[in-house]
């Protein structure tokens, strides 16, 4: 769906087409393209793979070259970006490449997303969905994941602020200021996930209305579920989960203001 120029009024949508969007945007293309495992998306992820770590590295003409070539902005954020990321830390681990390598690609990569984000005219908290916070506190400074989230959420209609880098104090200011109907830490290390703790007891110590809380990012590639404290709602990195957790809270409360 073209966003860049929508008018002023849109159709609201249901609880049931936001769990069906989802699940398109979980599968892009997937049966007729199989993105993962398809020529277009290898051939593309290795040519930007690449370009990220040029001196001649431009966001718009990256952009341009790849939809050029048939490729959808959608696939880049949801396979492409992911997948090249992937690759970086997997080549940093085995020494293949260096931090400073790839931190200037990972940066490049951020500011593809952000033009097509720029691109797709977003506002913060623009949509008919439901309100939620996707935040990274300090220390965290890996804010890469926590981006494609926020364009694939508002790519299903919610509307998502963000609040990258603060501190718990700030995070639960946030809260306090806005009715969010659901708050998601992203956290790539258990240092990380503490400071995402912290927030969510200011959060529940002093804040009357309580939104459904999700703990996701990295760090669930190296620790299990069982590792996480036990505050958080849900513990996933799974789009459909959120989607579904959050439509589920907010019917229930619905049925209680009737009852």
């Amino acid at each position: 769906m073209d966003r860049t120029n929508r008018g002023p009024t849109r159709q609201k949508l249901t609880s049931g087409d936001i769990q069906g969007l989802a699940k398109d945007v979980l599968n892009v293309a997937r049966g007729n393209l199989n993105p993962e495992k398809s020529t277009r998306i290898e051939t593309a992820s290795d040519w930007l793979e690449r370009y990220c770590l040029s001196n001649k590295f431009d966001a718009s003409t990256a952009v341009t070259t790849l939809t050029s070539r048939g490729l959808q902005v959608d696939a880049i954020v949801d396979y492409c970006i992911p997948r090249i990321a992937r690759s970086y830390g997997q080549e940093w681990t085995n020494d293949s490449l260096s931090f400073a390598t790839v931190s200037v690609g990972c940066a490049h990569l951020q500011l593809i997303l952000k033009h097509i984000i720029h691109q797709r005219g977003f506002n913060v908290l623009d949509g008919n969905g439901k309100c939620i916070l996707l935040t990274a506190p300090k220390p965290e400074q890996h804010t890469l994941g926590a981006l494609v989230l926020a364009d694939q959420l508002r790519r299903l209609d919610f509307s998502v602020k963000m609040c990258l880098c603060t501190s718990a104090e700030e995070v639960a200011k946030s809260v306090f200021e806005n009715k969010f109907h659901a708050i998601l830490f992203s956290a790539s290390s258990m240092e990380a996930v503490d400071s995402s703790a912290q927030c969510v007891n200011l959060i529940r110590q002093h804040y009357v209305y309580q939104p459904i809380v999700f703990l996701g990012g990295s760090i669930l590639l190296s620790h299990s579920r069982e590792d996480m404290p036990n505050m958080f709602d849900h513990v996933t990195n799974k789009l459909d989960v959120i989607v579904n957790s959050i439509e589920s809270a907010a019917v229930a409360v619905s049925k209680d203001n009737i009852a």
